[in-house]
């Protein structure tokens, strides 16, 4: 029997049961159905052309129930052996526990809240799991974003911070990483710059823009490990934040007060929207245009 091979994906036919813009928006990102249902909805919103409204005619289509049918070549009849009928790859509806759909409930889906409102929704969601980071998740209009946060409250999480050296060096080559910072100075970049293909896959390669290639790393790691400063940057190939700004146990007006700043400090102006989420709740949408 011949063997069976992939065909390369019809661009311009995939998606026609889309409506035009956001079949045009897929198209462009090049993105194939079974990667479609693995994004988030927060994912598929960030993507050029795709509004929030646009990802419910996409879910309608293409979700976790969804049976995705690649694209075979098939042996022609003058092989004279039989023609195979397609492959089907099914994928499993994702399920949501009832304590999820519980918290669910208490959040209503098309309103938009206030960030103290969210966080005190998420105060009481949060009592019925066990870990409590609140997280900031925002769609920004373009990629490429990045900077630092100054913030006026601690996140309350300890960053393990390295200064480049040769027993770092013998960690990175080990391939045995157990820090979240690299810092160098401007010196060190020609050594380091050997260990990109290691480092850069972890977001730990340093880069003067995210103020990790110092003349004082010694100084800056101090600033760093004080809590209130905080790096940031959009996804490689998609326009999302995601930032952790402390725990949902501080002073909730701590928390919106980190909120605040760091939608101040990314500016408004540059997001096209924002939730606010604890690990394992629901997200709350904010409404952030008077902050």
């Amino acid at each position: 029997m011949a063997t069976l091979t992939k065909k390369r994906t019809n661009w311009k036919e995939i998606y026609s049961n889309l409506p035009t813009h956001v079949a045009e928006a897929l198209r462009a990102a090049r993105l194939k159905p079974e990667q479609i249902i693995a994004k988030t909805d927060g994912e598929l919103m960030a993507i050029e052309g795709i509004k929030e409204e646009d990802v419910n005619s996409i879910r309608a289509i293409y979700n976790a129930d969804s049976t995705v049918t690649p694209v075979i070549a098939i042996p022609t009849e003058a092989s004279g052996e039989a023609i195979p009928a397609p492959v089907k790859k099914v994928f499993a509806p994702r399920k949501r526990s009832g304590k999820y759909k519980t918290m669910a409930k208490q959040i209503k889906k098309e309103e938009l809240y206030t960030v103290k409102d969210a966080v005190d929704i998420l105060s009481k969601l949060a009592k019925a799991t066990k870990l409590k980071t609140v997280e900031l998740h925002l769609n920004m209009i373009e990629t490429g974003l990045r900077g630092e946060l100054k913030l006026p409250h601690s996140t309350g999480k300890d960053i393990k911070i390295a200064i480049f050296s040769d027993a770092i060096a013998a960690k990175i080559t080990a391939n045995t990483i157990d820090f979240d910072m690299l810092l160098c100075t401007p010196l060190d970049m020609p050594k380091i710059a050997r260990y990109a293909k290691v480092l850069g896959p972890h977001g730990l390669m340093p880069n003067p823009k995210s103020g990790t290639v110092t003349e004082h790393p010694e100084e800056r790691a101090k600033q760093l490990s004080a809590g209130g400063t905080l790096p940031y940057k959009t996804e490689a190939k998609f326009p999302i934040i995601h930032l952790n700004l402390g725990s949902i146990t501080q002073k909730s007006e701590d928390l919106v007060d980190n909120i605040n700043e760091a939608i101040r400090s990314i500016n408004v102006t540059k997001i096209k929207s924002a939730y606010l989420s604890c690990t394992h709740t629901p997200s709350v949408k904010l409404h952030f245009s008077n902050i």
